[in-house]
C-alpha cells in the first residue's frame, strides 16, 4: 500500500527547493508531477536556485516512483534528461481505491470521471477546493509561486486520507480529506 505521496508542479528547475521538500517532509513512496520539471520557460524569472542538470539527476533517479505529464515548457531534451522518454498530456492514475487525473493546466480539459482528485498546475497558484464528488488540487509551485506564499507543494496522506498543501516552511494552508 502507498501511504504518503508529493505532489508538485512547476519546479522549472529549482534544484535546492526540490530536494529539500523531499528531504524534509518524505519519505514519499511516490511523487506526482504536474509538468514544467526544468525550463524556467520564457514568461518566468530563472529561479534563485536554478540547477536543471542536478535536478534532472535526482528525477532520474527516481525512476517510475516518479509518475508525471507533460507541461508548457517541457521540452524532449527535458524528459530524456529526466529518464521518460515521452509524458502524456494528462494521465489518470488509480492509487489505493483513488481516481486521480493529472494534467499541466495549459488547456482546458474535461475530467474523465465525477469522482475523484484532479491535479493540475501551470498558474503557480495553490488551490485545493471540492466542487461536489471531485476534489481540485493545485500544488502551486515550490520555486515561482505567483502570489504571497513562499512556495507550496501538496501530499496526498492515505492513512489518514487527506489531501494537503503546505507552504516550504511546512505550515498546511489547506486539506481536505477523501
Amino acid at each position: 500500500m502507498v501511504k504518503r505521496i508529493l505532489i508538485l508542479s512547476d519546479t522549472h528547475g529549482a534544484f535546492e527547493i526540490t530536494k529539500a521538500i523531499i528531504d524534509k517532509f518524505g519519505p514519499f513512496k511516490m511523487i506526482l508531477h504536474c509538468g514544467d520539471y526544468l525550463y524556467h520557460g520564457p514568461r518566468n524569472p530563472i529561479p534563485a536556485d536554478y540547477d536543471p542538470i542536478s535536478l534532472s539527476t535526482l528525477f532520474k533517479d527516481m525512476g517510475d516512483r516518479l509518475v508525471g505529464v507533460k507541461g508548457n515548457c517541457d521540452s524532449e531534451i527535458d524528459l530524456t534528461l529526466i529518464g521518460k522518454d515521452r509524458l502524456p498530456d494528462s494521465i489518470v492514475v488509480h492509487i489505493n481505491g483513488l481516481d486521480i487525473y493529472l494534467y499541466h493546466g495549459h488547456r482546458k480539459e474535461s475530467f474523465p470521471f465525477e469522482r475523484g482528485l484532479v491535479i493540475s498546475g501551470h498558474t503557480h497558484l495553490r488551490r485545493l477546493v471540492r466542487e461536489g464528488s471531485l476534489l481540485l488540487l493545485n500544488p502551486g509551485s515550490p520555486s515561482l509561486p505567483k502570489d504571497a506564499s513562499p512556495g507550496s507543494f501538496g501530499t496526498i496522506d492515505f492513512k489518514k486520507r487527506e489531501i494537503s498543501v503546505f507552504n516550504l516552511t511546512g505550515a498546511r494552508s489547506e486539506g481536505e480529506t477523501f
